[in-house]
């Protein structure tokens, strides 16, 4: 997702606000220890959602009120903040354009301020519309409360996005979260989403696709065993006994009905001398007491489907109305200028500003209606989860009410006969002839029965089997797989991995996320089996910059944002620079030099690999943006300055005013 970060600032307790701006592409802040750059990505973590506030305790946590960034995600301005007081809640608000200037500490007003848990689900709607991620609902009902799946969160991509000081030269893990098993879980589970490969009708798919193939096999179960519960009989035996002792004028049950499912070549002996002309009760109001609570029932169940049938016309037309809305949005554009000339009374030639100032609130006004436009939350997702519950309902419901007309209509057909002249005795032996067909062959209409329903069941999984094919997640996360790998290649190549890893020949996986280095004898060396912290960190340089490139790629297919935070990578060269106080970055560098004793590396082939790692993320970033339009934002923290990168890169170019030698982020830095 195209994302790009505009301002990362702290508001201290004074109301002064400490902002690092930031553009597309590579950007270096630099400077010597205890400034804050490693802050930097702690501050942007927090503000993204995280439970913990990780910020360094120092200058920073002891001044701060406020910490914001201000970011763009697919041209959306948007900024996000925390106050350190108030952890449970977080700060959201989407702007037309962000305006700098705009930032200051009466911004952050508390009507933008929610819970946590509502602040994560609305910034994960600009990179996601999902509402339901489970595959299974059988494997939901066996959730305590019936509860869904995670949903994808944000927090699962910070783990594509941060690299800090003590992970980007890490040997014994690749990402950021990962130490919790279940975070990591997570990520890996929601990767087909966050790459484009399943959207929410795949889930939806996959559900009824799961429910389907569960009735074919109840089904199939029955057809074999040709039993039928007892609930399964009394939807075929019940109405037609019941139908029977209602002719007859019995208040009762002679014969119950669960002795009559029990035994039911018994029971047709015993219901041979309970039927009988001597029996018939015709005084009785039995039929009609049947007859006016089977209309009532049908009553019933006819409200309850029409209730169904217009909640689903409801939730349709709510689902086309928002279409209708978001391509209307995506044609919406406030005028940038209003141009009135002012009014001059012909007689007096008094000049008149009223219409100017009608203009400019109408402009005001066309802002504010299209700022509250474009803040629309997508619920399509919802509008559509609501919908597949609905339809569900209403066929239960049509089958409930189709058997109850059954009934009624033979009810009906019984009084017709009866007004034709036709005796009532006759009436009840067609009804004892059902009950006893009914009883001698249900087996057999059962299976026919059960056959017709798994073939109608079948057609529906072909045909669901069809569009879940489009979809093939296998072998997209293997397509995916395979390209960064490509990449992780040509990028690779370009960095001073050590002679034995030549040429590097790293390999990832999306559906484990392990990577390797592939020798020429196929041996699969693992990071955490690599020597040298050099390797370690072009291990990983390599693998998030080949991963920003793929999703790059993907464009708005891809909902993981174009950003990608290095903490101080160069520490496995210079890991004395933790200690660094010069005012230079040179002193710095002499002061090394005298450090070290003549059998160590010289620091000057220190700096050319650094300056070598510069410059390929520079190219990088630069390559991209020609290839694709837009270059992810790599944001890179670090001591290193006055580098001379090749391809004509200025170093200069990249700090772009950040450069913390003699202040920090808290300007000036407090003793």
């Amino acid at each position: 997702m195209k994302t790009l970060i505009h301002e990362i600032g702290v508001i201290d307790k004074q109301g002064n606000k400490h902002p690092v701006n930031f553009k597309k592409g590579l950007n270096v802040v630099t400077g010597k220890s205890s400034t804050g750059k490693s802050a930097l990505i702690e501050i942007f973590d927090y503000c993204f959602g995280s439970g913990e506030n990780t910020i360094p305790k120092g200058v920073i946590t002891t001044s701060a009120a406020i910490y914001y960034v201000a970011l763009a995600v697919n041209e959306q301005d948007v900024v996000v903040a925390r106050d350190p007081e108030i952890t449970s809640k977080a700060f959201l608000r989407r702007v037309e354009t962000f305006n700098s200037t705009d930032i200051i500490r009466d911004y952050f007003s508390s009507t933008y301020f929610r819970p946590l848990v509502e602040f994560k689900k609305h910034l994960r709607e600009l990179f996601l519309d999902i509402d339901d991620v489970d595959e299974s609902l059988a494997a939901r009902a066996n959730r305590r409360f019936n509860k869904k799946s995670a949903t994808p969160s944000i927090r699962s991509f910070s783990s594509f996005m941060l690299q800090h000081q003590n992970l980007v030269a890490n040997k014994h893990a690749l990402f950021y979260r990962f130490d919790e098993k279940e975070k990591r879980d997570q990520a890996i589970e929601h990767t087909k989403i966050f790459l484009g490969l399943v959207d929410q009708k795949f889930f939806h798919l996959s559900q009824e696709k799961e429910r389907l193939t569960a009735d074919i096999k109840r089904l199939e179960r029955q057809k074999e065993t040709n039993k039928r519960t007892s609930e399964s009989y009394k939807q075929k035996v019940g109405p037609v006994l019941s139908q029977l002792y209602a002719l007859m004028g019995f208040q009762g049950e002679p014969l119950s009905l669960e002795k009559v499912l029990r035994h039911p070549q018994d029971a047709k002996d015993q219901l041979d001398d309970i039927i009988v002309p001597e029996k018939i009760n015709h005084n009785s109001d039995a039929i009609t007491e049947r007859y006016n609570q089977l209309k009532l029932a049908r009553n019933q169940k006819a409200t309850e489907l029409r209730k169904l049938q217009r909640q689903a016309s409801s939730i349709n037309k709510h689902i086309q109305e928002e279409e209708r809305f978001v391509d209307n949005v995506k044609q919406f554009s406030a005028p940038e200028h209003v141009h009135i000339s002012a009014s001059i009374c012909p007689f007096c030639h008094t000049e008149k500003d009223t219409l100017r100032e009608s203009a400019e609130k109408l402009q005001l006004a066309i802002t504010k209606v299209s700022g509250n436009l474009a803040q629309a939350r997508p619920m399509k997702a919802k509008f559509e989860s609501s919908l597949v519950d609905v339809q569900r309902n209403i066929e239960v419901v049509s089958r409930a009410l189709t058997e109850l007309n059954q009934q009624i209509t033979e009810i009906e057909k019984t009084e017709k006969q009866l007004a034709e002249q036709k005796s009532l005795y006759e009436s009840v032996l067609m009804q004892k002839a059902k009950l006893f067909a009914l009883l001698d062959t249900l087996n057999m209409a059962d299976d026919a029965d059960l056959e017709k329903q798994i073939k109608g069941l079948s057609t529906q999984i072909k045909i669901i089997n069809k569009d879940l094919k489009k979809y093939d997640v296998q072998k997209g996360l293997e397509n995916a797989s395979a390209k960064v790998n490509g990449y992780m290649a040509d990028i690779g190549r370009h960095f001073e991995f050590e002679t034995s890893y030549k040429p590097i020949n790293l390999h990832f996986s999306f559906e484990t996320f392990d990577l390797y280095h592939l020798t020429a004898e196929n041996e699969k060396i693992y990071l955490r089996s690599m020597g040298s912290g050099a390797n370690w960190l072009y291990c990983h340089v390599t693998l998030f910059l080949a991963l920003h490139k793929y999703f790059a790629e993907l464009g708005d297919k891809c909902a993981i944002p174009s950003i990608l935070f290095l903490d101080q990578p160069t520490q496995v060269y210079f890991p004395n620079f933790n200690r660094d106080t010069s005012e230079n970055f040179e002193e710095q560098k002499s002061q090394e030099a005298e450090q070290r004793t003549k059998k160590e590396r010289p620091v000057d082939e220190d700096i050319k690999a650094v300056e070598n790692l510069f410059s390929r993320l520079a190219i990088y970033c630069n390559e991209l943006e020609l290839n694709d339009g837009f270059s992810p934002q790599i944001i890179v923290t670090d001591h290193a300055d006055n580098l001379t990168l090749s391809d004509g890169v200025l170093f200069e170019s990249l700090v772009h005013g950040n450069r913390w030698r003699l202040r920090g982020l808290i300007n000036p830095i407090q003793e």
